[in-house]
């Protein structure tokens, strides 16, 4: 019979897929949105000493959520030291007006330090504290919709799948090829509580710096909340 709808299907899977991935220490974000979309389920795990090093040591605990202060900040951080704030606001595509905004936001919170000679520098020791994720879309049976959004993870996630319900898994198991050949991961759930793992794809490399630091930004709100 499968499942009613893909929500209760998503309650089913928010616990079952960590242990078949046989991981305990993931964390668990709904229906995270990027550029491209949405996912509905995204499981990462959270390096202990860097984000004991970023709330505690460095008292970072605000989150940046806004795009603009995002891109700002990443722009910073990318660079090889300290700069001067005047060559700051020649580079990148970002107007001068939004930068120094965003730069005033991320001084006023600590997420930027001001050196000797007027320049500037992100705060020392401050990365990502998420060092592994997982997305994961859903879909009771239309696998074919799920593996094309299941591939523009790939802008933020190391691994990712497409779950479906278990009982409408043959026409994708038909299909195997095709998760293989873009590297998606496939898995299937029932009512009863079992998770079936019918591909288990290898690790790629997240092309986009900006969402994966906005999931990193993420977790921070999720706790807040």
């Amino acid at each position: 019979m499968g499942f009613d709808s893909e929500d209760d299907m998503k309650d089913v899977a928010q616990d079952l897929i960590p242990s078949t991935l046989r991981k305990k220490d993931y964390e668990v974000l709904t229906e995270f949105g990027y550029g491209t979309g949405r996912t509905d389920l995204v499981f990462v795990n959270v390096s202990e000493p860097y984000w004991e090093r970023r709330t505690k040591r460095l008292n970072l605990e605000t989150p940046i959520e806004d795009k603009n202060v995002l891109i700002t900040f990443l722009q910073l951080h990318a660079r090889d030291g300290a700069v001067t704030e005047e060559y700051f606001y020649q580079i990148g595509a970002l107007k001068r007006r939004y930068k120094r905004e965003s730069l005033n936001w991320l001084k006023d919170r600590g997420f930027v330090q001001e050196e000797e000679e007027g320049k500037i520098k992100t705060a020392c020791d401050l990365r990502r504290h998420i060092t592994t994720t997982v997305a994961v879309e859903l879909k009771l049976r239309k696998w074919q919709k799920a593996i094309k959004q299941a591939s523009r993870g790939r802008s933020f996630a190391e691994y990712k799948f497409v779950a479906l319900d278990h009982d409408h898994i043959e026409p994708a198991l038909d299909n195997l090829e095709q998760f293989k050949s873009r590297n998606i991961g496939l898995l299937s759930i029932d009512q009863s509580g079992d998770c079936y793992m019918h591909h288990k794809p290898g690790r790629g490399n997240p092309h986009s710096e900006l969402y994966r630091w906005k999931l990193n930004e993420s977790t921070l709100i999720e706790k807040s909340a």
